[in-house]
């Protein structure tokens, strides 16, 4: 099973929300959006997310939701202050004769009596509470990776099928392609040298010569391994993203070489179309844990 590093999952305990998101990297690469109350527990999110998350840039953000009451701050009255206030209040409607009475509404108008204190929770309980939420968000997202991944593996799977059977066709054609240098060589010589006699002996050795040089045996064998290979790791269970970017690097690299040894038209067409589906295939691995 492979899984894909595109996902989303998002997962809701104890008041807290917590949501996942992530896309392809190169590694794993975790990004945090904490409130600042939670900051000190970074290192249990990146452990819990690390055993589920193998490859990918990964951002988890967990808030407080305020629908089920898991706010950390409250309002504190200063009474100190609203005490000055009152004395004040009073002493200023003996100085002036002031008929109206105080009420509590001239103090209540005043805002700086109040102030938001930002409470410190028990981190402990605070964990408790929102793990199963990080847990469904986790789970969401792993579906999500899976079910993209099915996409991506039915997808490489497709260009992988038609890489083999264009490594089949030139396999089958590379035979002939010696035979073909040779009769296009004494042909040459024919309408080179009309009514004359050359030397047969040469004109094997040449075709020897080309056949050494343009021999692509063992290209096609390397080829068909990597098949294999890149087939077992594409139906395989883990994360092998990085095993199939390698496998696929190397059969560009023997599709390059057979494109540049074999001199004929068929194989050359082969080649072109095998380049085609190897880059198909590079952009879905891609996104491949």
């Amino acid at each position: 099973m492979i899984r894909s590093m595109t996902g989303f999952g998002r997962g809701e305990s104890g008041g807290w929300a917590t949501e996942i998101r992530s896309v392809n990297h190169r590694f794993c690469e975790i990004q945090h959006r904490l409130p600042r109350s939670l900051v000190s527990l970074e290192g249990r999110f990146r452990d819990a997310l690390k055993k589920r998350i193998k490859r990918g840039r990964v951002e988890v953000a967990c808030y407080p939701d305020t629908r089920l009451g898991s706010e950390t701050r409250s309002v504190v009255l200063d009474e100190q202050m609203a005490d000055q206030l009152l004395r004040i209040f009073v002493q200023l409607k003996e100085r002036y004769s002031i008929a109206q009475e105080v009420d509590l509404s001239h103090i209540l108008a005043q805002r700086e009596i109040f102030r938001t204190v930002e409470e410190s929770p028990d981190l402990e309980q605070v964990w408790e509470a929102l793990l199963p939420g990080l847990m469904d968000a986790l789970e969401a997202h792993d579906q999500m990776r899976v079910a993209e991944g099915d996409a991506l593996r039915t997808a490489i799977r497709e260009s992988l099928q038609s890489l083999e059977t264009l490594q089949a066709e030139i396999a089958g054609r590379a035979p002939a392609v010696v035979e073909g240098y040779r009769d296009r060589l004494s042909k040459r010589l024919q309408a080179l040298l009309p009514g004359e006699q050359w030397d047969e002996g040469r004109l094997l050795q040449e075709a020897a010569v080309f056949a050494d040089r343009s021999d692509i045996t063992e290209e096609l064998s390397r080829l068909l391994s990597h098949f294999q290979q890149f087939r077992s790791f594409l139906e395989g269970s883990g994360p092998h993203g990085r095993q199939l970017e390698f496998l696929l690097q190397e059969m560009n690299r023997e599709v390059n070489t057979i494109g540049s040894k074999a001199n004929d038209l068929s194989i050359s067409q082969w080649v072109v179309a095998s380049k085609g589906e190897l880059e198909k295939m590079r952009e879905q691995i891609q996104n491949v844990e």
